[in-house]
């Protein structure tokens, strides 16, 4: 199948052919890499991001200790997470929704791509 991505700003002459599959979209972060060959694509509809209270939830903590306990378990819950779709094999990480930073790391750390906002239309 052919696809064809129109740029805003470029002439038809600075058209080119790309064997394989291109995105209209720019990855999370610089750090990660623009081209991947032998792609194992994650297709996800779900925010990437540390959990949060639902609206009105309020946790009082007297304990310092404890706060920082709660706050290590978010990021070992997000760390789980994003081991689970490394572990999956992806190394091309697409999402419809946002990647926050501490997510991009961990994404950078393993030499994935990671790419948020993506139409549900390039999912298909």
């Amino acid at each position: 199948a052919v696809n064809i991505i129109k740029a805003h700003g470029g002439s038809a002459r600075e058209s080119r052919l790309v064997k394989g599959y291109a995105l209209n979209n720019t990855v999370a972060s610089e750090a990660c890499p623009k081209r991947i060959t032998d792609a194992k694509i994650a297709c996800l509809d779900l925010n990437l991001h540390k959990a949060r209270m639902k609206m009105g939830v309020q946790i009082l903590v007297n304990d310092p200790e404890k706060l920082e306990a709660i706050r290590r378990r978010e990021v070992g819950i997000v760390r789980d997470r994003i081991q689970i779709i490394l572990a999956s094999g992806a190394n091309v990480i697409l999402t419809t929704q946002g990647i926050d930073d501490l997510c991009l790391k961990y994404f950078v750390e393993a030499g994935a791509m990671a790419v948020r906002r993506v139409g549900k239309d390039h999912m298909k």
